[in-house]
């Protein structure tokens, strides 16, 4: 069996490199860049690959729903697939993805944002820069303990981020499209409650998947909603949350400051006003990195999946498409 490896990010390249190179009866084909991957599909059953922008993703869809096409599996290693979405998945063809893989370290990512914010470690690194010791940003630090977190989504990243708010003395809410109770969380409503539940909220953590209704929830109604001077942390997708909002909401003081680990685009350009919004801090889309558990837990899934594909045993974590 050929399969092709589409590794457009580093993210667990070499350990799925390793894993691919164990299975017996396997070759495979590693390629970075969009053009030797699509020379490489003709004759290949199986495509591991990272989510595209949409035209990138029409080229690979256009190619598999060619004639003679032989790739019968496709598996995400990223959790979105929003690029290949919007071009259309092809049929006939079955679809994984890594579940949860990168959860738990996306949720640590967003605790780092909220800490950062409330401690006021932007603020602490200027002044340790400038050898300055100033004891009145004290007066502006908050502590997560006794606040309360509100998470819109809750998915594999929400439940790992509730369960570590809760660790930090956090009362937690989640708003969701299918509002059924989790352990995890204190409450749970649907996205009908949602400006309610912003109004209730000391820090908004943004953990939804990007959809045709979840763009731009987070808009200048759901922000003047919110609690004045409230947190929004977003390891989403950026354009759930309207940025021009975002930005006027930072400058009024509505919004009292914002970590961000995806933009609306990406990379975000270097004259967009959101830099210069105050209390932001903008991560460059990495909140999944950084884990040997979350690079074990990936290479495991495409492996797990290739031996069950090869045994013609029904595969893990497919996509409904």
């Amino acid at each position: 069996m050929r399969v092709v490896y589409w590794a457009r990010f580093p993210l667990a390249k070499a350990r799925i490199i390793e894993r691919l190179g164990s299975v017996t009866g396997c070759d495979f084909d590693v390629v970075d860049k969009l053009g030797p991957a699509l020379v490489a599909l003709p004759g290949a059953e199986a495509l591991i690959l990272f989510d595209a922008p949409v035209a990138e993703a029409r080229q690979v869809v256009q190619a598999l729903t060619a004639p003679g096409n032989t790739i019968r599996w496709m598996h995400f290693i990223s959790a979105g697939r929003e690029g290949f979405e919007a071009a259309g998945l092809p049929r006939g063809i079955v679809v994984s993805y890594a579940a949860g893989a990168v959860a738990a370290t996306v949720a640590e990512h967003a605790m780092a944002l909220m800490l950062a914010l409330g401690r006021r470690i932007p603020e602490i690194a200027v002044q340790t820069h400038e050898h300055r010791w100033d004891r009145a940003i004290a007066a502006r630090a908050t502590s997560l303990e006794g606040q309360t977190l509100a998470i819109v989504g809750l998915g594999h990243i929400g439940q790992e981020l509730a369960r570590r708010a809760r660790a930090f003395g956090m009362r937690v809410v989640a708003v969701t499209r299918s509002a059924k109770p989790n352990r995890d969380v204190d409450a749970v409503e649907g996205l009908d409650a949602l400006h309610r539940v912003l109004g209730e909220a000391d820090v908004v953590a943004i953990a939804i998947a990007m959809t045709e209704e979840t763009h731009h929830l987070i808009d200048a109604a759901a922000l003047a909603a919110c609690r004045r001077g409230a947190t929004i942390v977003n390891v989403a997708r950026g354009s759930v949350v309207d940025q021009t909002a975002l930005c006027d909401a930072l400058r009024s003081g509505q919004i009292g400051g914002a970590g961000l680990d995806v933009t609306d685009p990406e990379p975000l350009p270097a004259h967009d006003p959101l830099w210069a919004c105050p209390n932001v801090l903008v991560s460059p889309h990495f909140g999944g990195a950084g884990s040997k558990a979350s690079v074990e837990r990936i290479a495991a899934g495409v492996v797990d999946n290739l031996e069950r594909l090869k045994a013609g045993q029904p595969l893990a974590n497919v996509v409904d498409h």
